[in-house]
């Protein structure tokens, strides 16, 4: 069995747990490589093979020139599923080692980090949830992931990756899930899913966990926490006209009562939220118009005016991340016209105004960027 990676657009636990795992987990295959030099923005990204999953780097201006760091091996058929965002030039994964007997979705996965300036892999832990992305805090020395026993109790453990000790901050018996989601003046930020909604609490360890807001009366999407932690973006529901669509919601987590905010016109969807490096403005996806395609669309958080992205010729973009430095958007983009009718799917980069697919016979698995100006091996 495999996850597929439109997931997204299916309504449901199971869809929205592919959609947070930001690589999902399906059968891929293998590219080849050529060397990277450009040191502006790079992508770091791998492609999916039966038996392993190789991470490249590549410059934003050209993806196809792009340099091997390493290849990781899984059990067959299964992938990896890494952190929402690297910390500096450190990605974090969780995948099913070679040694899985009769894999399956809630099998024990290992966590490790991967330094992909130097090659250096680090094995964390044995009992992560393949499932679940998981998150750093903004200095790059916390690492927080989900770990899921039979009979539904989770654990959100909390590793220390200078002195290498971890450290459970809540457990709970739950038949929905919670999901790390970051980190917010050095308290973890997560959401828990249950029959009434969506909600986000925040907890530092020794101390039971504190409710922030009530999200959604259903199931909220894509969450991803400013740079600076102070404000949470995320798709919910909206229901007009008859109709339900997800729309993007921010919501402050610092300077008093949280109270989320809608962010965009109109009533119909949008996709995936992507902030920008400086916090002021998140990147969502709309739904295509009459004319079947749309821009994706960068909403600022207070003042200011919206502005597009380049189009694509057909269908629709989920924004992933934004470059350290501003200047390059990853995001999947669809030639369908709905997220009920995805069409077909590749990943892509909008730098400077151009649109270069990421491309691969295999599908490609979304890291983050490098930070400006750092080197690789």
């Amino acid at each position: 069995m495999a996850w597929s990676r439109r997931a997204p657009f299916v309504v449901g636990v199971i869809a929205l747990i592919a959609l947070l795992g930001a690589g999902a987990l399906v059968l891929r295959m293998r590219s080849a490589n050529t060397p990277a030099n450009d040191l502006g923005a790079r992508l770091i990204f791998a492609e999916f093979s039966t038996n392993a999953d190789r991470v490249y780097i590549a410059p934003a201006t050209d993806p196809a020139q792009r340099t091997t760091i390493t290849t990781i091996d899984h059990v067959a058929e299964w992938g990896i599923n890494p952190a929402i965002a690297p910390a500096g030039t450190t990605v974090a994964y969780t995948v099913l080692p070679t040694t899985t007997t009769n894999p399956r979705a809630d099998s024990p996965a290992e966590l490790w980090t991967l330094d992909v300036a130097t090659g250096a892999k680090v094995r964390l832990a044995g009992d992560a949830d393949l499932r679940v992305s998981p998150v750093f805090d903004a200095k790059g020395t916390q690492l927080v992931y989900r770990s899921s026993a039979s009979g539904g109790k989770q654990s959100l453990i909390r590793i220390d990756l200078p002195a290498g000790t971890r450290r459970p901050l809540y457990e709970a018996e739950t038949a929905f899930g919670m999901f790390p989601v970051g980190f917010s003046q050095g308290t973890l930020v997560f959401a828990t899913l249950s029959s009434t909604g969506t909600d986000f609490f925040s907890v530092l360890g020794g101390a039971p966990p504190t409710m922030l807001f009530h999200a959604s009366d259903q199931l909220a999407r894509d969450w991803r926490i400013s740079p600076s932690g102070d404000a949470l973006a995320y798709l919910a529901p909206v229901i007009s006209a008859e109709r339900v669509a997800y729309r993007l919601h921010v919501a402050k987590l610092t300077g008093g009562a949280t109270s989320p905010t809608r962010l965009g016109n109109g009533d119909t969807e949008q996709y995936g939220s992507a902030w920008r490096p400086n916090g002021d403005a998140v990147t969502v996806g709309q739904q295509p118009a009459a004319n079947g395609y749309a821009s994706a669309q960068t909403l600022p958080v207070a003042n200011g005016s919206s502005t597009t992205l380049t189009p694509p010729p057909r269908g629709f973009d989920q924004p992933l991340g934004w470059s350290t430095d501003g200047t390059a958007l990853a995001a999947r983009s669809f030639d369908g016209t709905s997220s009920a009718a995805p069409g077909r799917e590749t990943t892509i980069v909008i730098d400077a105004g151009q649109r270069r697919v990421v491309s691969g016979s295999g599908d490609i698995i979304y890291f983050g960027w490098m930070p400006a100006g750092a080197t690789n091996k």
